[in-house]
């Protein structure tokens, strides 16, 4: 944002419309997201990683090698062949080859954002009048601005994001709503409001 001013009536003056466009071109940005250093999961994998393979998407090479078959008696009656555990189940009926697993794209950060962009730009404009008049500074309508975008993307976690989990993520899971399984994601997205 560029402001020219033109300044007649003294000193005084002169100083306070300086002031007022320092606080609206201060050069200050506000980030949405994972942050490095958002955590961890239980077996190591950083939450930013899960995180950029759910907003963009992902292959897996897969070596092969997982048992499948029948977990239980009524598995086999029913003629559901799962993934199995390693020694678990009744009956293995074989074991996967090398495959590519695709992670579909799940965007919690870019779409919501863009889906809310007016309501952004509302929330900035109205902030912005406050910050001219010095009520509050640059940083704040920031850090205001950032809680407001981080609470669309979690939200958009939990009322669901296309496509549903796969029905073999479903029965393990538990949900065919992707992203919401330990809460670790939707709890790690931040804003940081930085030069």
């Amino acid at each position: 944002m560029k402001i020219n001013t033109e300044v007649r009536g003294g000193e005084k003056l002169a100083k306070k419309l300086k002031e007022i466009q320092d606080r609206l071109t201060s050069k200050k940005r506000v980030l949405i997201g994972l942050p490095a250093g958002s955590g961890v999961y239980e077996d190591g994998t950083p939450i930013a990683v899960i995180g950029a393979t759910h907003e963009f998407g992902g292959e897996i090479n897969h070596p092969g090698g997982t048992s499948y078959g029948y977990a239980t008696e009524e598995d086999a009656r029913a003629g559901n062949v799962r993934f199995l555990p390693s020694g678990k189940g009744v009956m293995q009926l074989g074991v996967t080859g090398p495959h590519k697993i695709v992670i579909p794209e799940r965007s919690f950060l870019r779409v919501p954002l863009r889906q809310n962009v007016d309501n952004i730009k509302k929330g900035f404009s109205s902030l912005a009048g406050m910050v001219s008049r010095g009520e509050i500074s640059a940083f704040q309508m920031l850090d205001q601005m950032g809680a407001r975008a981080a609470g669309y993307c979690k939200e958009a976690i939990e009322t669901g994001i296309a496509p549903p989990n796969a029905r073999s993520t479903v029965r393990r899971k538990g949900s065919a709503t992707p992203l919401i399984h330990t809460g670790h994601l939707k709890n790690a997205i931040t804003h940081v409001v930085e030069d």
